[in-house]
Order: structure tokens, then sequence, then C-alpha cells
């Protein structure tokens, strides 16, 4: 017991040693990151966008400074690894607030809406969201479970994505999760602002539910420049799929928890089929929510590797499952 008690004292010294490397790299491209969304939320938000955002922007100034605190104290005692995890909840912040701001102010913009461009997408790849939809409610059980995995499980799931890796230490987990959602802004808000789209009911010619309305509602009305909404907020749908998106990076991130890969696998795989058996997102959407997926985890661990090639190298697998 004792030798291995030792080594694993050992290996968890030179982990701390060693961490430091990537700690400009993770937090300068967060930095960039931030600044891009900045920046298009202050030069491309209609009037009076800022004085809405105002109690989100003071959520966030009067939760960050608690949040450096334990960053502080860890800094401190030399648990470096231990830092730069519970690092990621003051960026998460940071990353949430802008994007909550970026993603209503593409929709002002009113390009033309793609809805029958992507309609004939899943048409041609032989996806019929109603005929998904048909089959889905001719099954009961599976109708209630999808449909619930849709409504409620998301958000617990990226919450535990959020705060599990970040307070246990599980650094390179927590700033892939940060990363990735960093970059995934970046890269989508060309996309939705000039590929815009309502939902696969507008497409395919389907009743849509009451809060899908609500959905279509708030789209319009932000495509009219309003961000004063009296309807029901519905979200809003876009190329890519962010449900798939968020299920598939956040059962990445908690991965290093033995006890919660297959719960948080399935529970990802079963959000991101519920995405078209609820008729709230087109095929096109999902396929495209998984590549953006595969290619902002491959930004973030290049970013945390120092190289764009190393994610493809055992070095890279190595780092991945050093928490495992």
């Amino acid at each position: 017991m004792l030798p291995n008690a030792v080594a694993e004292f050992v290996v968890e010294s030179r982990l701390e040693e060693v961490s430091p490397r990537s700690f400009k790299r993770v937090h300068l491209a967060l930095a960039c990151c931030s600044a891009v969304l900045l920046a298009f939320c202050v030069v491309a938000a209609p009037k009076g966008a800022i004085h809405a955002a105002v109690p989100l922007i003071e959520t966030v100034l009067l939760l960050t400074p608690p949040l450096l605190v334990p960053a502080a104290f860890l800094h401190e005692k030399k648990k470096w690894r231990r830092r730069d995890a519970i690092l990621m909840l003051p960026w998460t912040l940071v990353i949430a607030l802008l994007i909550t701001q970026a993603a209503p102010t593409t929709a002002t913009f009113a390009f033309p809406l793609r809805d029958n461009l992507w309609q004939s997408f899943d048409a041609h790849m032989g996806i019929s969201i109603p005929a998904i939809m048909a089959f889905t409610a001719r099954h009961r059980l599976i109708n209630i479970v999808l449909t619930n995995c849709y409504n409620w499980s998301l958000h617990p799931l990226v919450l535990a994505a959020i705060f599990l890796p970040t307070l246990l230490g599980k650094r390179e987990a927590a700033e892939r999760f940060v990363l990735a959602n960093a970059f995934s802004f970046v890269v989508a808000l060309p996309l939705m602002l000039f590929l815009p789209a309502v939902g696969p009911w507008v497409g395919w010619h389907f009743e849509p539910s009451t809060l899908q309305r609500a959905c279509e509602a708030t789209i319009h009305a932000l495509r009219r420049g309003s961000l004063s909404i009296t309807d029901t907020f519905g979200g809003i749908v876009c190329l890519p799929s962010f449900h798939v998106f968020w299920a598939v990076i956040s059962a990445n991130a908690l991965f290093p928890f033995r006890i919660l890969r297959l719960p948080a696998i399935l529970l990802a795989l079963l959000i991101t089929v519920s995405t078209m058996t609820t008729g709230w997102h087109y095929g096109v959407d999902v396929i495209a929510g998984l590549l953006m997926m595969m290619l902002c985890t491959y930004l973030a661990n290049a970013v945390i590797l120092g190289n764009l090639h190393a994610p493809f190298s055992r070095a890279a697998k190595d780092l991945l499952t050093r928490e495992v």
C-alpha cells in the first residue's frame, strides 16, 4: 500500500508542476473568443440591447469575485491543476453572458429564412421530420421518454458538465468544455446570421406546438428589431443545433467520471434523437451540431496541447485519458 501511495503522490505532484504550461494558451483563447463575441454584440446589437443586458452584466460582475477566491487560495497552495479547473467557472459566466446577447442579435439582421433549403437537404438525405414524429407518436413510451429528454434533460446535463469537472479538479475536461463552448459561437455566428430558419414546422408544413409558435413569434419579433418580447420566449432554433452540441460536449466533459459515463452518453444520444422526434430541428441541424462539436473539441484540444496536430498524436490520447 505504501509504495502505491508514494507513487500516486509523485504522479500528482508532477501533474501539479506541469499544469501551468497551457495556462496562458487557454486563457488567451478564451479572451480572444470573448473579444470577438463582445465586439459583435456591441457593434451589431440594435438600440436598447445594452439596457436589456444590464441585469445579466450585473449578475456576472457580482458572481465573478467570489469565484476567484478559491482560485487564489489554490494558487497559494500551488494546486495548479485545481486552480486552473476552478478558473473555468468565471469564464463560463462570461461566455454565457455573451452567448445570450449574441444569439438574439443575429436574428435582428433578418436575412432571408432558409427553411425551404434545410427541408430540401433533409429530403435529399432521406430524412422526413413528419415521418419521424409520426413513428414516435405511435409508440407512446418512446414518445414520452424522448419528449421529456428534450424538455428537461439538457439543463441538468450541462450543469453537471460545468460544475463537476471544475469543482473536482478535472482540469482538462473543464478547460475543454469551456473552450469548445467559446469556439462554438464564434464558428456558428456566420451560420446563424446569414442562414437563419424558423423550424421544421415551417419547412415541412406540420402543426407546431404552443411553444414552437412562441418560438416563431420570438424570431419574427427579433427580425423586426424588437428586443421587448411579450410572448412566451420559445428560444431560437438555428443551424447548427445547440441542443445536440451541448448534449454531446457535456457527455464528453463527464467522461472522466466512470460512474457517469454510460448515463451521460445515453442521455446525450436521447437528446440528439429527440431534437427531431419533437419537431424542433431539421436533420441537417443535427448533423451540423455534431460536426461543430467535433471541430470545436479539436480546437479546444489543440489549445490545451499547444499544437494543431497534437489532438491526433499519442500525446493527446495520453492527456485525454490521464484523468480516467
